[in-house]
């Protein structure tokens, strides 16, 4: 029999270890290959795309995100499965083979598993690389669909690419795996394990780190983020590691003081193996742990950036399409009849028109130190057009004051306060009004004179409004439509009215929601194949892990067999240690990720604990099929006589 042949038979007799590793690097190649296929698409590096660049931009980050992952994803997962083989390594050494000879065979296994992995990923990235094409040019809003190529440097650049990936993790790894002699290879797995142990200062030091983290987390402000993200980072992440290493061991042992819990049915044997298993899964636990908080943080994130983003957006354009003209019968910007017969061919439906008249003023504010242009309006017209925006507050002006409104909610610093006296000027002529305070948030185009607004009451206005000429006041003019998101093609119809000088004084609220779209649905569609790699890694290092174990689990509960325990409660006993690997990072990152949702609650202001509880149950539901399918396997493994 050849080294090959040798291979090939180590890997499909090793295949239930392999299968996890194997289909995460052929997930992972599959969406390198896939990525590198749109960033060297001819139409993209042509230029014949508007936004391709950017997109391609995006892409290279995330291949260097794939990269990153898939190098210390394969490093860990084949040194542990070296580790171990250290019996069947001392056994080839002992009937002749060389250590040079067993590193070949060991190179030639995980060649194959890396050309099998390439050929399955690549043909699998070119079955779907047409989808992703046709998907891309939807949501980037292209006319005619990418056309599909054959990617041949692709091809290279991932077969090359990963080729060299595994075989300098695979020269690492043998190098260090097989340099012991056969007497320490063979003993490698009789070897005592020790009591695990714990230091309660360490216990102690991660309890206090995972408050601490929680507690800024939970208090961050718009104010404080930018010192305090960091640290909170830092501190959760020493907490969970010091959570797994430290705290679950402290706990298992107090579990196993309690003699009401510890001597329960077979409570003695699970807590017995799983002070071992939590102190040596730690790290796998731990990393598992980061992923789960890393996805569920990001989609919340994601939600945050698409939904307040799109709220923000309509907050600061009140109306769909709005303008601004200087005369009241001036129509220099686009005359609103014409706007009324593009809507009217378009089969568009208005939700409501307005028309805002005010008095362009220059006000002087001390808090900002310098003159500001505004706009003098009616307190009856402000309440009718406050009426029809969301969160907007009605006001009541009595005569000689003022409310003054700023057109940005999220602006907290108060630019006058009350009682304030404020002078200003209107057409050369001295003005002072008596402030009531300040509201936040536009009602019309905030463009000029109207992005300021000081509300008077009727009669003060009605007599401000008689002094200054029609030719100078300033009119804001807005058009809601009750299903604007479809409304791009119009709106530029009517742009296309505007004259080039006047661009500034006409908005379409559909322009910036589409620009903003197309970015955050395609950041939402390379996340989703970056988070599905992440959970299946996640996923992949616990089954695995669980499987380099198995002769010794193996051998334990053959021994449990032998004492009397039936079969039912073996199966018990598994389950429930295999549910704790499993589930116990789930919850520990989707506490982790439910404090950073209270602290971009906190800045954004936007509610995204019920959109992260749905990626939750769904990341659960993902994981809970995992763990079944490796429940099933790894007890039909085990309860082999």
């Amino acid at each position: 029999m050849k080294f090959r042949h040798l291979a090939i038979n180590n890997v499909l007799g090793n295949r239930h270890q392999y299968s996890a590793f194997f289909f995460s690097s052929v997930f992972a190649v599959m969406i390198f290959f896939i990525y590198a296929a749109f960033i060297l698409h001819p139409d993209v590096r042509g230029g014949k795309i508007i936004g391709g660049e950017a997109v391609a931009i995006g892409m290279i980050g995330c291949e260097c995100i794939i990269v990153i992952f898939s190098f210390f994803f394969v490093l860990y997962s084949f040194s542990a499965f070296l580790k171990s083989r250290k019996k069947e390594f001392a056994l080839f050494l002992l009937f002749g083979t060389t250590k040079g000879q067993l590193r070949r065979m060991v190179l030639y296994e995980n060649m194959l598993i890396c050309l099998l992995s390439l050929g399955v990923g690549i043909g699998f990235g070119m079955l779907f690389s047409k989808l992703f094409f046709m998907i891309i040019s939807e949501i980037i809003s292209l006319d005619n669909p990418l056309r599909f190529y054959f990617p041949k440097t692709a091809i290279l650049i991932t077969a090359g690419g990963y080729m060299a990936l595994f075989l300098v993790i695979t020269m690492l790894a043998i190098r260090k795996a097989i340099k012991q002699e056969i007497i320490e290879l063979m003993q490698a797995s009789r070897q005592p394990k020790l009591p695990p142990r714990f230091s309660i200062w360490l216990v102690l030091l991660s309890i206090i780190c995972l408050g601490s983290g929680y507690v800024l987390a939970y208090t961050m402000t718009p104010g404080n983020m930018l010192f305090i993200m960091l640290p909170v980072i830092a501190l959760v992440v020493i907490g969970t590691y010091g959570l797994f290493t430290q705290s679950s061991v402290a706990l298992l042992k107090g579990l196993q003081s309690n003699k009401s819990i510890h001597y329960k049915r077979t409570n003695m044997i699970i807590i017995s193996q799983m002070i071992f298993k939590m102190k040596d899964n730690a790290r796998i636990l731990f990393l598992v742990s980061v992923l789960c908080a890393v996805i569920l943080t990001a989609s919340g994130t994601l939600n945050v950036f698409m939904n307040g983003s799109k709220e923000q957006l309509i907050d600061h354009a009140p109306q769909t399409f709005g303008f601004v003209e200087t005369g009241l019968h001036a129509h220099n910007v686009v005359d609103p009849e014409d706007v009324r017969r593009i809507l009217k061919e378009d089969g568009l439906e208005l939700d409501y028109e307005l028309q805002l008249v005010g008095l362009t003023v220059q006000a002087e504010l001390p808090a900002i130190n310098r003159e500001l242009t505004a706009m003098l309006v009616s307190e009856s017209d402000y309440n009718i057009q406050a009426a029809r925006v969301k969160k907007r507050d009605q006001v009541k002006v009595a005569p000689g004051q003022a409310w003054f409104v700023y057109p940005y909610r999220e602006m907290k610093k108060e630019l006058v306060s009350k009682g304030e006296q404020i002078s200003m000027k209107m057409n050369g002529k001295p003005l002072q009004l008596q402030m009531l305070g300040q509201k936040s948030g536009a009602i019309s185009k905030p463009y000029g004179a109207s992005g300021y607004l000081f509300v008077l009451n009727d009669q003060d206005y009605k007599e401000l409004s008689a002094i200054l000429p029609d030719e100078l006041k300033t009119v804001a003019y807005g058009f809601e439509l009750k299903k604007w998101e479809s409304a791009l093609k119009t709106g530029q119809k009517i742009e296309q009215l505007v004259p080039a000088h006047y661009k500034n004084a006409f908005e379409s609220r559909v322009d910036s929601y589409h620009m903003f779209m197309q970015i955050a649905s395609l950041t939402f569609f390379i996340a989703i194949f970056i988070s599905i790699l992440f959970f299946m890694a996640s996923g992949s290092l616990l089954y695995f892990k669980l499987f380099t174990e198995l002769q010794e689990d193996r051998a334990q509960l053959h021994s449990l067999r032998r004492i009397g325990v039936t079969r039912q409660e073996i199966n018990k006993i598994v389950t429930v240690q295999i549910a704790i690997l499993f589930f116990i990072p789930c919850v520990v990152g989707g506490l982790h990720a439910a404090f950073a949702m209270k602290a971009f609650y906190n800045i954004f202001s936007t509610n995204v604990l019920v959109y992260a509880g749905v990626v939750l149950l769904v990341y659960l539901a993902m994981q809970t099929v995992y763990f079944l399918i490796a429940r099933r396997s790894y007890l039909k493994k085990v309860l082999v006589e």
